[in-house]
């Protein structure tokens, strides 16, 4: 019995090796089909039961050079949790008429009454999507679904921009049983590899020869009627190649959890850089390969660094806001405010204007860079020292080498007193250093006139306050009634604004009521909603009879009420990318409950103080009874906006330890 159940371990672990060496695109397996769940993941609602990439050059004597990816991809759904990944979208990249292209092949599989029932994907179900001015895509969603189906697609994408090798990824938020992945580059290419450390992948680096057969035209001597004749010429050349080669098995999902900026930074890959084209015969091209020259090509753009240049649509105005002789802080939030109210943000990052800084204004609508470039040149009108600030947003991820797609937005700086002022005029609610959470990502890079750059810290310094007056009643059936005051600062008091100024009064009842335990909300009052120099201040009266439990001659309560935390946001065992918070914080509560009539305290939550180590954060947790009144005082501090891996364990047991104090109750008894 224990040889046979070797045996089945062995065929069971070897399955995906075993499928990789019998794969044909349009043929799945019986057994494939009747598998419930992944054997490495039960909870997993989709797997990646085969994938394929080929990526390699190809010449053509008038096109010239061509990338083509090729990729051939098997996906079990386990359950309807899981439909979502029979939905596939390609993005193309397009410019000055030059666009890539792809075809499409791709089948679902169903079992029914034990036979493999096979449905293609029509021509007519994929739809191309306009992303933005340099990106377009192909999208479909396959047809049939059903509960343990298998769909399949096969794809090759053809492009005329032989510098953007797409990324290997191997690893995705579902797992992936087999990859085979292979990238050939020519010896005339000279690419910087980069690979990721999160989740360690094997890849190897060989060299191969090939020989390349291409043709081209050629004239004749001969003339034709007065005209020149061609004639197609085949040739061939031996050249070497450099083959980036990988196959794994087995990889686990990449588990999302709550401060993790952007999954895809942290995901297995490896990335590809063009550095220059060194052809034999030809001029050789050299590439941005540091960040001074990415941020000087950037600056040269006609769509960035000559936008600086024009002022006098805007000079009037100018004259009309402030003198050259008002103090720099003057300047700069009389300057920042108007550009806010002036220039409206159309919700389209870049880091090159579309229209231009002129016809933006003028419209009063601009994209990222028309509306934080044309603040940085009129602060520069009235002599403040201000430049542009290269930005990826959050959502663009982490650039791991110079490279000007690295960054995709712009914000505005001031040099004063050895600081740098951080301005984002796009965002109607921000501050000067209080940037948008999509600004808040790591490093930005200056630019200046005389083209230096260096690296700048998007990471704020200043806390993002949120702070608790609670005064409560609880009567002897246990219904609680009271008033609660919260003052919001900085980030917090942005992220708030951005959320609920543009709703009315009932909106915003029924979204504190959902994210208060279901507590009834009324006489709502917010106050500084537009005077962003202050804490937003929002105060309601509120009642509920859900917070209190009452058994026998006691009652129960936890000392926070309806602000009690109940579950650790952290699941993980172990967490390989850090804890993003965005900014540090602190969450202060200042509670009096005064107690019902007829009952005397019995027991209360003991006082405590935890703290995380390298003074990374604290929690305080004190109860006080006062005549007839319980005081709490609670207050969670993180002292900075990362917290690095290492302390995941310690930030783990530290939320786990807040949260049973916070579970722990208050217990009154009837006298």
């Amino acid at each position: 019995m224990k040889n046979l159940t070797s045996i089945l371990l062995l065929v069971l672990f070897s399955l995906p090796t075993i499928l990789a060496q019998n794969i044909k695109f349009g043929k799945v397996s019986k057994q494939e089909l009747e598998e419930k769940y992944y054997h490495l993941d039960s909870s997993a609602n989709a797997a990646i039961l085969y994938k394929k990439r080929r990526t390699y050059y190809d010449y053509h004597g008038e096109e010239g050079w061509t990338l083509i990816t090729k990729v051939h991809e098997r996906i079990k759904i386990y359950n309807k949790d899981g439909y979502g990944w029979a939905t596939k979208k390609i993005n193309l990249y397009t410019r000055g008429g030059k666009d890539e292209s792809v075809s499409i092949k791709a089948y679902t599989f169903n079992l029914i009454n034990g036979k493999v029932e096979k449905t293609k994907l029509k021509n007519n179900e994929v739809f191309k999507e306009s992303i933005n001015n340099y990106w377009n895509s192909k999208k479909f969603t396959m047809p049939n679904l059903t509960e343990g189906g298998i769909v399949e697609w096969e794809y090759t994408i053809k492009s005329p921009y032989y510098s953007n090798i797409n990324d290997m990824v191997f690893q995705y938020k579902i797992p992936l049983k087999y990859i085979d992945t292979e990238v050939k580059i020519p010896e005339y290419f000279v690419f910087k590899y980069s690979p990721s450390y999160y989740y360690p992948i094997k890849v190897n680096r060989t060299q191969k020869n090939r020989k390349l057969n291409f043709s081209y035209r050629e004239k004749d001597d001969e003339r034709v009627g007065g005209s020149i004749r061609t004639s197609s010429v085949n040739t061939s050349v031996d050249l070497n190649e450099k083959v980036y080669s990988s196959i794994e098995k087995n990889i686990p999902a990449i588990k999302d959890e709550p401060f993790t900026n952007n999954i895809n930074n942290y995901r297995s890959k490896t990335s590809f850089e063009l550095t220059a084209y060194e052809p034999k015969n030809g001029t050789h091209k050299y590439f941005n390969n540091n960040w001074d020259n990415v941020t000087k090509t950037i600056y040269k753009n006609s769509r960035f660094g000559a936008q600086l240049d024009k002022t006098s649509h805007f000079k009037k105005d100018l004259q009309n806001l402030v003198s050259d002789t008002a103090p720099l802080d003057e300047k700069i939030i009389k300057i920042f405010q108007f550009v806010k109210s002036k220039i409206k943000w159309n919700n389209y990052n870049s880091k090159y204007t579309s229209k231009g800084v002129k016809k933006a204004y003028v419209e009063g609508v601009g994209n990222v860079a028309e509306i934080n470039l044309t603040l940085v040149a009129m602060l520069r009108q009235v002599g403040v020292k201000a430049n542009p600030i290269l930005v990826s947003t959050r959502d663009h991820g982490i650039s791991l080498f110079p490279t000007t797609d690295g960054f995709n937005y712009v914000i505005a700086g001031v040099e004063a007193d050895n600081n740098v002022i951080l301005l984002d005029a796009t965002e109607k609610y921000s501050l000067p250093n209080i940037l948008p959470l999509r600004d808040l990502n790591w490093q930005g890079r200056i630019i200046r006139k005389d083209n230096s750059s260096s690296s700048i810290a998007l990471l704020p310094k200043t806390f993002s306050n949120k702070i608790y007056f609670l005064n409560a009643k609880i009567n002897g059936e246990g219904a609680v009634k009271g008033v609660e005051r919260i003052a919001y600062k900085n980030l917090k008091a942005l992220q708030y604004r951005t959320k609920y100024n543009s709703l009315g009064e009932n909106d915003i009842i029924a979204l504190l009521e959902k994210d208060n335990d279901g507590i009834e909300i009324d006489e709502i009052k917010v106050k500084n909603k537009e005077d962003l120099a202050k804490p937003l201040i929002c105060q309601y009266n509120f009642e509920t009879d859900n917070q209190v439990e009452i058994i026998g001659d006691k009652i129960y309560f936890s000392p926070l009420l309806f602000h009690t935390e109940k579950e650790n946001p952290f699941k993980l065992e172990d967490r390989k990318f850090p804890v993003d918070y965005g900014a540090p914080w602190e969450d202060k509560f200042t509670i009096s409950i005064e107690l019902p009539a007829g009952y005397t305290l019995e027991s209360k939550p003991e006082n405590v103080a935890y703290s995380l180590p390298k003074n990374l954060g604290t929690f305080k947790f004190i109860t006080v009874i006062k005549g007839n009144n319980l005081q709490v005082l609670s207050t969670t501090k993180i002292n900075f906006p990362i917290i690095a891996p290492i302390y995941y364990k310690a930030l783990k047991e530290f939320y786990k330890k807040m949260i049973d104090k916070q579970l722990e109750k208050v217990v009154l008894v009837k006298k």
